[in-house]
């Protein structure tokens, strides 16, 4: 099957898609997105940038919705150019819960093909939205790592999330301030009733330290 069979392509930039129900292969470039904070006006059905960062945000005083988007880098066949796929907060999340069970395994998944399905996703929340699909295969990889960008060379690259994101996210204000254990797993369990106790509990015993929330545990080095 050729990798590329149903991705559908911008003519004007390195962008890649699928429409429902499509399948694609693609293999990864590198695991750790461009990260974009956007705005969606529901009425006008246009998405634009965030400003807070840098100075302030219009949308975000108007109370336009935020969203979140993830852009990975690609090999959508054999020819060695990066292609740019963009994922909603919730296939980002499955996509380094993925990441993070194959490096414990010892296996990089930059050297792995993945088949992408574009449907219904279930996030942390417990809602269905729309999303990306993402599963391993057995094909053999498109790009040698060789002929691929280095992660050793990028400091970003070099970290695996352990933590699932939108907790980090979630608990982003409350870093450093006292909580135990237990409060926090109650908290975990309140806001994300999709993720299972047992994994709930282990983040909460990761990010708890000294009875002090500590963010900086959410991420490890991997290379």
């Amino acid at each position: 099957m050729s990798g590329n069979e149903d991705w559908i392509q911008s003519p004007r930039s390195s962008r890649v898609w699928l429409l429902d129900s499509m399948k694609a292969l693609g293999q990864f470039a590198f695991i750790a997105p461009i990260h974009r904070v956007k705005h969606w006006n529901p009425t006008t059905k246009k998405r634009n940038k965030c400003w807070a960062k840098e100075a302030e945000c219009v949308f975000c005083k108007n109370g336009t919705p935020k969203i979140n988007e993830f852009t990975y880098g690609i090999y959508i066949n054999e020819m060695k150019e990066v292609k740019h796929l963009t994922l909603t907060i919730a296939s980002h999340t499955e996509c380094q819960k993925i990441f993070s069970q194959l490096i414990e395994k010892g296996t990089n998944p930059t050297d792995l093909v993945f088949e992408f399905e574009k449907g219904k996703v279930t996030t942390t929340f417990g809602r269905e939205t729309n999303g990306y699909l993402v599963k391993e295969t057995d094909n053999e990889m498109f790009v040698e790592e060789k002929f691929r960008p280095s992660l050793t060379n990028s400091e970003e690259q070099k970290y695996r999330w352990v933590i699932p994101e939108e907790i980090v996210e979630f608990l982003k204000d409350k870093n450093g301030q006292p909580i135990t254990m237990i409060d926090l797993f109650l908290l975990l369990k309140e806001r994300f009733p999709a993720i299972e106790e047992k994994e709930l509990k282990k983040y909460s015993v990761k990010l708890c330290e000294h009875n002090i929330l500590n963010l900086v545990n959410a991420r490890e080095v991997w290379i």
